[in-house]
């Protein structure tokens, strides 16, 4: 049996399981139900902070935590105790859906409030945009995005944060992934690409970086690809796309 004092780096990580009540009989459920799925200790790694210690990050439904499990770096969403929503499966279910055509990190195991994915040691894209990038850079992260949006539209998997990509993008060295699938749904019309597009090209502060150094098309012509895509969205309207963007 691992005990509690090497599994947690710090005390305050004991009371971030049950964040934010500190409930400690949910405390206890989780730590059993993350040594079953073989989590050796949670490790002080990330960007982010939540009562003094560093987390990967935390939002309205979730906190996650990096971890050791089999030896291997892994990443832990834990569900928040003060979340309407009721468990995690239904983000676990569409992640493992994504992980199919390869997109988004590896999902390794999950419960009614854990989900275990790979960790993904990624910049932000809005803090990867921050630097000076060439314009074959940009131009490559563009397309890589837009072929993962793509893959997603053909799988009707809908990621449903894409218009504000800044956050939901991590790119380490030519890797790209996105990541937090809790907005997805398989229920609604896919509109991944068209998010991509706008989010990146129109009326943001990304949008920006990139007209900046590529020379655009006119948004009313690049509207026109983007509804012939949303009408039929296969491999030669995305074609017509990347080549209006000069991609190609």
């Amino acid at each position: 049996m691992i005990q509690d004092d090497t599994f947690f780096p710090h005390p305050a990580y004991r009371t971030v399981l049950g964040y934010p009540t500190g409930d400690e009989t949910v405390i206890a459920r989780r730590l059993d139900r993350l040594r079953h799925f073989g989590v050796e200790r949670l490790t002080a790694h990330g960007a982010s902070q939540l009562l003094a210690v560093p987390v990967l990050g935390y939002g309205y439904c979730g906190v996650v935590l990096s971890a050791l499990r089999h030896g291997q770096p892994v990443a832990i969403k834990l569900r928040r105790l003060d979340c309407r929503q009721p468990d995690l499966h239904h983000e676990a279910r569409l992640l493992q859906h994504a992980n199919s055509v390869g997109i988004g990190p590896r999902l390794h195991a999950h419960s009614d409030d854990i989900v275990i994915m790979d960790r993904v040691d990624g910049v932000p894209l809005a803090a990867w945009l921050a630097t000076s990038r060439s314009d074959d850079a940009l131009k490559r992260l563009l397309h890589q995005l837009l072929r993962q949006g793509f893959e997603l539209d053909r799988l009707h998997l809908d990621h449903g944060a894409l218009r504000y990509p800044g956050e939901h993008v991590l790119i380490d060295n030519d890797r790209i992934t996105l990541i937090d699938f809790s907005h997805a749904s398989d229920q609604r019309r896919p509109n991944n690409v068209t998010s991509l597009v706008q989010g990146l090209l129109w009326g943001t502060r990304l949008a920006e970086t990139f007209q900046s150094v590529q020379d655009l098309p006119p948004q009313d012509a690049l509207r026109s690809v983007l509804r012939a895509y949303k009408q039929q969205p296969d491999d030669a309207s995305f074609h017509t796309l990347c080549c209006a963007l000069a991609l190609l």
